[in-house]
């Protein structure tokens, strides 16, 4: 099965004179890739298969090439001993400045920036009336949903615009750039292209300013590939392979010197990227093109430095399942979405600073899978509860008031329309009790008998808030606000302040973690099952603690919209009496 998606890969190296290569002493070479698969609910622009298998693989090529690589996919933390970033537009503006802006950069220096995502194109009304197409990408965190026009854009909507990465390209010292965008270009603002994103139909992207070099993955009105089979795009699958060295191997015009240069790239991937969507796709026509000026004599990478053996054809990993509401045999009651977490073994606990004796670091092992909430529990899940018929106690539901998101009309519950965190039935559920929590897990169970849904352990909630990170945060070690909903006001890991909204959001608002899970760091603080015991950690099981047999108060997680950004923190820990009902605790549900 293959996967056809019009995407506008633009391969845009920027080569400067360097001096005679063969005479001049190789520079320091530098890669900032990105590859963004998931975006916020309520946004034009759907899931793809393929931006971090794209970004991976070039990561992994660019190092052994000799390239210093600055990683960022939704797949943060550590892997194999390097850090990898989230690709939220902050930080991808921070790291490209840090690269582009850096002043030691030399003319026989090398730098390369790669964006693997979606696109979106708006048109910027001048004064006198004529219209110009724009085009950005799109990080993790972009909001497109309203957008009609390039006129509206502002810093909020986190986009990042290709005209302004030029000039910063243009600017930037180094003699060797190049620029690589995977993105799918499209419409929001025309009917029907937010889902079709049929990119062929708009203007071809204009081209870098002058001394540069853009290599399109497609020529005007045509689309560019995903294949399955390939596990990349297309193009990005046989850039890879002309950088592992196929394209000094296999150029037949040329003898191997070990050395790919960027004519020999364009040759090779033009070719071979037209054969394949030729011969797969019935007459289906790619043919990348090659725009600008560069200098032939100047290597893109050396392949000495790397084994020559063919790139293989991955099989596609299987994801953490989702539960899909009305999908067989996934968790689907309240039409929940659920992430499969698999077994591991994790430090709980942190040494961070400030961090309290009850958080002290301390092996831990979850032995079993589980299913754990996409999101917290929303205003729209919880009514569904609500009016379901089932007794509701007094004590676990806030009736109305300034805060609670729902109340009592008659004989069911409706939106509180009063409510100063407004009614969406998309924001998180919150003004409820930790029995009230148990009692909707205990509806869930009975309306999907399949599974036994319930609150998470404590142990069970770190792991996945984790997502296989150490740092403070899922994404690194500071916070300010702009990664999730705190108040910004008072940051951690930063001097810097940032947003405080002073309400809940709607979840999935910010970027998920690794694992696939919204809000685990602010929005409302959630309960756990278990006790709360200060001196816990001393005495627990390494194996699936449950916490102390009894206490006074239960355990909450993640901070919340209301909180500073320390108790926010994966390994912070809070507590209150079960029966409290507060506006800035809500629950996310786990099942098995």
């Amino acid at each position: 099965m293959s996967i056809g998606r019009p995407v506008i890969v633009v391969m845009l190296a920027l080569w400067l004179t360097l001096v005679t290569s063969t005479l001049q002493a190789e520079g320091k070479r530098y890669a900032l890739i990105v590859g963004v698969k998931t975006y916020r609910p309520g946004q034009p622009l759907p899931e793809l298969p393929f931006p971090e298998n794209d970004a991976n693989g070039l990561a992994e090529v660019l190092e052994k090439g000799g390239y210093d690589v600055t990683l960022m996919t939704q797949t943060v933390g550590r892997t194999e001993g390097k850090e990898v970033f989230a690709p939220l537009s902050d930080y991808i503006r921070d790291h490209l400045s840090a690269i582009l802006d850096n002043p030691f950069l030399k003319e026989e220096d090398v730098v390369l920036v790669a964006l693997a995502g979606h696109g979106v194109q708006y048109e910027l009304a001048a004064e006198n009336g004529s219209k110009t197409p724009k085009f950005y990408f799109c990080p993790a965190d972009a909001d497109v949903a309203r957008l009609k026009t390039a006129n509206e854009i502002t810093d909020r909507n986190r986009l990042l615009d290709l005209g302004e990465l030029y000039t910063a390209l243009k600017n930037c010292k180094a003699g060797g750039k190049l620029l690589l965008v995977d993105a799918c270009r499209n419409d929001p603002t025309k009917p029907g292209v937010a889902r079709s994103l049929a990119s062929a139909t708009l203007p071809p992207l204009p081209p870098p300013p002058g001394g540069t070099a853009a290599f399109f993955s497609c020529s005007a009105h045509q689309q560019a590939f995903e294949d399955k089979d390939l596990g990349h795009g297309v193009f990005f699958h046989h850039v890879i392979e002309a950088l592992r060295g196929d394209a000094d191997t296999s150029t037949a015009k040329r003898t191997a010197d070990g050395q790919i240069t960027l004519a020999e790239l364009s040759e090779f991937v033009s070719a071979s990227t037209y054969d394949f969507v030729r011969k797969k796709y019935q007459g289906a026509k790619q043919a990348p093109e090659l725009k600008g000026e560069f200098r032939l004599s100047i290597p893109l990478i050396t392949v000495a430095r790397i084994t020559p053996v063919p790139m293989p054809r991955p099989s596609i990993p299987t994801p953490s399942p989702s539960g899909t509401p009305g999908v067989a045999g996934l968790p689907k009651a309240a039409g929940m979405e659920f992430v499969r977490i698999e077994p591991g073994t994790f430090m709980m606990g942190s040494r961070d600073e400030g961090a309290g004796d009850n958080e002290k670091p301390h092996r831990v092992t979850i032995s079993k899978p589980f299913y754990a909430g996409k999101y917290e529990v929303t205003v729209g899940q919880a009514l569904a509860w609500l009016n379901s018929g089932v007794t509701i106690d007094a004590e676990w539901v806030t009736d109305g008031g300034e805060y609670s998101p729902v109340k009592q009309s008659g004989s069911r519950w409706v939106l509180n329309t009063s409510s100063k965190f407004g009614s969406s039935p998309e924001q998180p559920m919150q003004s409820i009790s930790w029995d009230g929590a148990v009692a909707f897990c205990e509806w869930c169970t009975q309306q999907d008998a399949k599974f036994t849904y319930r609150l998470p352990t404590e142990a069970e909630w770190e792991y996945m808030a984790r997502a296989g990170s150490t740092t403070a945060y899922p994404w690194g070690d500071s916070l300010n606000g702009r990664e999730a909903n705190v108040d910004g006001n008072a940051p951690y890991g930063t001097n810097t302040k940032g947003p405080y909204l002073n309400v809940t959001t709607k979840v999935g608002t910010y970027a998920p973690n690794a694992w696939g899970l919204y809000d685990t760091v602010g929005n409302v603080y959630e309960w756990c099952s278990d006790w709360y015991g200060a001196d816990y950690y001393a005495s627990s099981p390494e194996r699936d603690p449950q916490g102390p047999s009894s206490g006074s108060s239960r355990v909450l997680r993640g901070g919340s919209w209301l909180n500073v950004a320390f108790n926010a923190r994966s390994a912070n820990r809070n507590y209150v009496t079960p029966d409290l009902r507060h506006h800035s605790i809500g629950f996310r549900v786990v099942c098995e």
